[in-house]
């Protein structure tokens, strides 16, 4: 049997985007760009994509080019091509619900339940904006458009956040009790993207450039009136590009970046701070399960520095005294295409990113005899990863996983060192994945 570039994909990469916790989110497994209800905007048929048909371009003459009074968020089967624009603005969103009587305040806290994301400043790059507009050279005329299709990117940037950040409670414990609850939401919520997307369109009840609204999800189990949130004073104040027009991407979409996703704000554990920067290029690699007779491979060099869209950087945190240490931030990013293959045919993933997910927390570790520090230690299953990338034909993947090995980490005159340690996950049919992250060197 010959094994063809696609019935590889067809293959591995569902199989990857399903979690061992029994989280199992079919966005993490879709290779194809997400499209979504939208009002003249019709996606393109399987036998169209691909293809160009020259479709409409807001009447400019030119079909391969987007008129300025245009902007597009689904894919499409025309030629159209604009420019990506970084929204900037920002978002409160919250997510509730009440189990025996409590709300999910009350359960987890509002540094949970509540979120704030200010997107497009701060240290976001353009090249990884969380929220993007796809339209033509920009008029100020038609600001109000470009802000339209800002506010849809965003609905769908939170749609897919909400689904990853649940998966990711049930791996780290938050939910306890009713995790199995919450699980099933998550792969419900993975289910119905549309009619989140369409929900929080639709119920929109404030004028540019503010947003307010809302979707009603029902009831799972024992989990009750369960509600995402858009909630004032959430807003798009703009959009933004790089100075240098040479750095301006082009875009055929809005779905460049649904390999992003809203971070959950946190501040650090311990008084004492440390940022850090990738010393040397480190590696790392994929070792999964045999798929129609070969053993799924995939190694990549993440280099030290800063990429287009992000800098290769981690943060510690910790006390002068006590034990406590914490990994507030861990960032890798690839700009060389990886390439997974099980040895018969291949697929290449571009923009494949490493990144902590929230905070891991970990302790001191000192000599047996004097108690002198040897350096600190993260235990296996405190740090969830998320792992990312997009397919060459524009689909994105994500997958959460967490260290199935304890991470050692160490200081010497400045110098921090992170060893070897493995992020292990079983897929839905409960085969092994291991993500080996090799040593590495991080200066001040």
């Amino acid at each position: 049997m010959t094994l063809s570039r696609s019935t590889l994909v067809v293959f591995i990469l569902p199989t990857i985007g399903l979690l061992a916790a029994g989280c199992q989110d079919p966005l993490t497994a879709d290779t194809k760009p997400i499209c979504t209800p939208l009002e003249g905007e019709d996606c393109p048929t399987e036998s169209e994509e691909g293809e160009t048909s020259g479709g409409e371009t807001g009447g400019n003459e030119d079909p391969g080019e987007m008129a300025s009074d245009y902007c597009r968020h689904n894919p499409s089967a025309d030629d159209a091509v604009g420019i990506q624009y970084q929204c900037l603005g920002d978002l409160y969103s919250s997510l509730d619900f009440t189990f025996n009587g409590d709300s999910c305040v009350d359960l987890l806290g509002a540094g949970w339940c509540e979120q704030y994301d200010g997107f497009g400043v701060g240290f976001q790059p353009y090249a990884a904006a969380e929220v993007i507009a796809c339209c033509g050279e920009y008029d100020a005329q038609y600001a109000d458009e470009y802000r339209r299709f800002c506010t849809y990117d965003m609905y769908q940037q939170l749609c897919i956040t909400l689904s990853e950040r649940l998966q990711a409670g049930v791996l780290d414990g938050s939910f306890g009790v009713f995790a199995d609850e919450v699980a099933a939401v998550q792969v419900w919520i993975a289910q119905h993207y549309a009619e989140c997307f369409t929900s929080l369109q639709n119920n929109n009840s404030a004028a540019l450039p503010e947003v307010v609204s809302h979707w009603e999800i029902g009831d799972f189990g024992e989990l009750h009136d369960l509600v995402l949130r858009i909630e004032a004073p959430t807003k798009i104040d703009g959009l933004s590009l790089p100075q240098d027009e040479s750095e301006w991407l082009s875009c055929t979409d809005a779905q460049g970046n649904n390999d992003q996703i809203f971070e959950d704000g946190h501040t650090p554990k311990g008084g004492v701070v440390a940022g850090v920067e990738l010393a040397a290029s480190l590696g790392v690699e994929l070792i999964g399960p045999s798929i129609l007779g070969g053993t799924v491979t995939a190694s990549a060099i993440f280099d030290a520095g800063c990429t287009p869209r992000g800098c290769a950087a981690a943060e510690f945190s910790y006390d002068n005294t006590g034990s406590q240490f914490t990994i507030e931030e861990l960032d890798l990013f690839e700009d060389d295409p990886v390439i997974i293959t099980n040895g018969i045919a291949s697929l290449v993933a571009d923009r494949v990113q490493v990144r902590l997910w929230g905070q891991a927390e970990g302790y001191e570790v000192g000599a047996p005899l004097g108690g002198a520090p040897l350096g600190y230690e993260i235990p296996a299953g405190a740090a969830l990863f998320m792992i990312s990338g997009l397919n060459t034909d524009g689909g994105s993947n994500r997958f959460i996983a967490a260290n199935s090995t304890d991470i050692w980490i160490s200081e010497t005159r400045g110098t921090w060192t992170i060893g070897s340690f493995e992020i292990t996950f079983e897929d839905g049919s409960g085969e092994l994945w291991t993500v080996t992250i090799e040593d590495s060197q991080w200066d001040g």
